[in-house]
Parts: C-alpha cells; sequence; structure tokens
C-alpha cells in the first residue's frame, strides 16, 4: 500500500507560493494533502514575483493561496495563517495520525528553519526539503527520518545557521519592490526543483533523491551532502 502524504509548505512567499501554486496538479486523483503555512499578508509589492492577484491584497498569504488551490482543483488544501513560532507544526503532524509530514521550508530567516529542522528530528517518519536563495541562486536540502533514523544531511549539518535573518543589504522583498525581476526567475526554478524531488516522492518508482541541490544562473548540481 502506497504512503499518503501532507505536504506542508512552510512560507508563501517568492519561493513558497510558486511551489504551492503548481504542486496541487501533482495531487490530483491521490490521497495527499497540502497545508499551507504563514503569517504574511498579501501586498501590492507581492504582486512581482509571488504567485497573488490585486484582488489578494490585505488577504493573509496561505489563506488566499488555499482559497485558489480549492477553488481550481479537486485536493485538500487546508492553511495556518501564522508564524511559527515553536510546538505549532509539531502539534499539527501529531494531530494526523494517517499520512507522512512532507516539510517544505520556503523561508528566508534562519529562527523559522531552526525551528523546522527540530521538528523533522522529533518526527518517527518524515520528509524535510528546505531551499534558501539569493539573487542568481540557491540550494536546496532534502533529508528523510525513517523508524527514527536519519537520511540526508540538514542545512545545520554542514553550516552553523546564523541567529536571525540571513544577512543582506536588502531583502529579496525589496529588490523586488525596486524592479529587480531576477529573484522570480530564481524563485521559479528553486519552486520547479522542490516539485521535481516531490515527484520523486509520490511516484515510488523514482527514487527521492538525498543531498544537495545546488542551483545557479542557467545550471543545476546535485550532490549528497557529507
Amino acid at each position: 500500500m502506497k504512503p499518503s502524504y501532507t505536504f506542508y509548505v512552510v512560507g508563501c512567499g517568492g519561493t513558497g507560493s510558486l511551489f504551492a501554486r503548481d504542486l496541487p496538479q501533482l495531487l490530483i486523483g491521490t490521497e495527499h494533502r497540502m497545508v499551507l503555512i504563514d503569517g504574511d499578508v498579501v501586498e501590492e509589492k507581492n504582486l512581482k514575483r509571488q504567485s497573488f492577484q490585486k484582488h489578494d491584497i490585505g488577504t493573509n498569504k496561505a489563506i488566499a493561496l488555499a482559497r485558489k488551490i480549492n477553488t481550481f482543483y479537486d485536493i485538500e488544501c487546508m492553511a495556518m495563517d501564522i508564524y511559527l513560532t515553536a510546538e505549532e507544526l509539531s502539534a499539527r503532524i501529531s494531530s494526523d495520525l494517517y499520512t507522512i509530514p512532507v516539510i517544505v521550508g520556503c523561508v528566508d530567516n534562519d529562527n523559522t528553519r531552526a525551528l523546522l529542522e527540530k521538528t523533522f528530528t522529533e518526527q518517527e517518519y518524515c520528509v524535510y526539503i528546505d531551499s534558501a536563495n539569493s539573487e542568481y541562486s540557491g540550494n536546496i536540502y532534502t533529508a528523510v527520518r525513517r523508524s527514527n533514523r536519519q537520511y540526508g544531511k540538514l542545512r545545520s549539518q554542514i553550516y552553523q545557521l546564523a541567529a536571525d535573518k540571513n544577512p543582506t543589504e536588502k531583502s529579496c522583498l525589496e529588490l523586488a519592490a525596486d524592479g529587480n525581476v531576477q529573484y522570480f526567475v530564481t524563485n521559479d526554478r528553486m519552486a520547479m526543483c522542490i516539485l521535481e524531488h516531490c515527484f520523486n516522492l509520490i511516484h515510488e518508482n523514482e527514487p527521492l533523491i538525498l543531498g544537495v541541490t545546488e542551483i545557479d544562473r542557467f545550471k543545476e548540481i546535485h550532490y549528497t551532502a557529507n
């Protein structure tokens, strides 16, 4: 019997909203589900590089995306309109006894990333896909827990996570507001790469590839993190 998954998409901004837009097409006709998590509200400046439209302005991002998905696709998509602080995701996962959690991290700060890693390490069975990017490049870490054993490295096992947001002169959102559309191109490539990992996860004849996928302008490299 094939496992059923619940995809917890944490962060519905540049990469997360584009990934959430396309994931439903992989889930049609399956028992898999989606949960979107974000405390942000859609602003006009988000329209340049995120999967929102003008009528979404003023609405929570997770709720706005979930409404679209539930309208256009015959799948189950739920929303949590919160910023994760400590135990919210663990509590939500613990309340579901019938599906395997797939945590998809699309956040722009290491504080939240550390919370997602902690939640992952607490699970008996879990998949964790963590993305991070700058203007032209990014990387995706993929790890799995099976029977309380971890396969694949977490980001914090390769380098020390920052105590706060990753240092930049301007945030991705500020650069996008200045008319920098390169972030949209990079975010879209990141979202597509995550989608490829999810495709392999759902279709068991295509094994999930653990390790790190490096994405740069006009190239993509995957390797096993040591």
